[in-house]
């Protein structure tokens, strides 16, 4: 049984209680808010493992919710939940670090891995041969207030990965040694349960083919946005937990 700490901050009564005995049910200690001010003031009492919180909601949103409690707890996991597919704060949150935005109605089933995998705090690796890109990256994200940390070689990316704490590898393509895709597939081998995002800035098309090969991989282009990568890492983390 977990003894993590959500707090479920919604609007709606109905839906805060039934999410709300749902963790019960699974052991979570659940602390609720029906609006954002609420919720930044019980987080001010007693630190959370995790928030999970509508995005639609009177006077504080779920977005700026969010960004206040960056600033007060950098690196909480914050899960948000929206029933409008199209908006402009969806895609603010993506871009500014929150874990994963859910889709209502959702899966318990996918809520509870969801959270599970939050309250891990897993972090974002990336792998590239130049030093200077890698760490760029890697402080670009933290920024966002992601959890990220950076290595320089397909061998350092297995080490890192059997601590267990990586649930998002960026690969650059083209490396010496151990490539991109080899990366991947040396990783997905061994059943590691990470989102992969490849990058490269050349045209390699059949590098390309072959991680397209190993299932589920996003692709972009150097060089690149940080909003952009961040957008990218917690859809992965979405795609990921959905498949898992």
């Amino acid at each position: 049984m977990s003894t993590a700490r959500i707090l479920v901050v919604d609007d709606e009564e109905s839906m805060r209680i039934t999410l709300a005995g749902n963790l019960e049910l699974e052991g979570y200690e659940v602390v609720e808010a029906c609006s954002g001010d609420e919720a930044l003031r019980l987080s001010r009492e007693r630190p959370v493992d995790v928030v999970l919180a509508d995005i639609r909601m009177p006077g504080l949103h779920g977005v700026d919710l969010y960004r206040h409690l960056r600033r007060a707890q950098p690196g909480l996991p914050v899960v948000l939940m929206t029933a409008f597919a199209q908006e402009s704060l969806v895609e603010d949150a993506l871009a500014e670090g929150v874990f994963t935005v859910l889709h209502k109605p959702f899966d318990v089933e996918h809520l509870l891995r969801t959270l599970r995998r939050a309250a891990r705090t897993p972090e974002v690796l990336v792998v590239d041969d130049v030093r200077e890109v890698a760490e760029v990256t890697v402080e670009g994200l933290r920024l966002c207030g992601l959890r990220a940390q950076a290595v320089y070689d397909g061998d350092e990316a297995v080490a890192r990965m059997r601590t267990g704490k990586i649930d998002v590898c960026v690969v650059d393509l083209v490396m010496p040694g151990m490539t991109g895709p080899q990366v991947v597939e040396k990783l997905r081998g061994a059943g590691q349960p990470v989102a992969f995002i490849a990058v490269s800035g050349h045209e390699v098309p059949d590098m390309m083919r072959q991680v397209a090969a190993l299932g589920d991989v996003s692709c972009m282009r150097k060089p690149i946005s940080i909003r952009e990568l961040a957008q990218t890492i917690a859809r992965a983390r979405g795609r990921a937990l959905t498949r898992n």
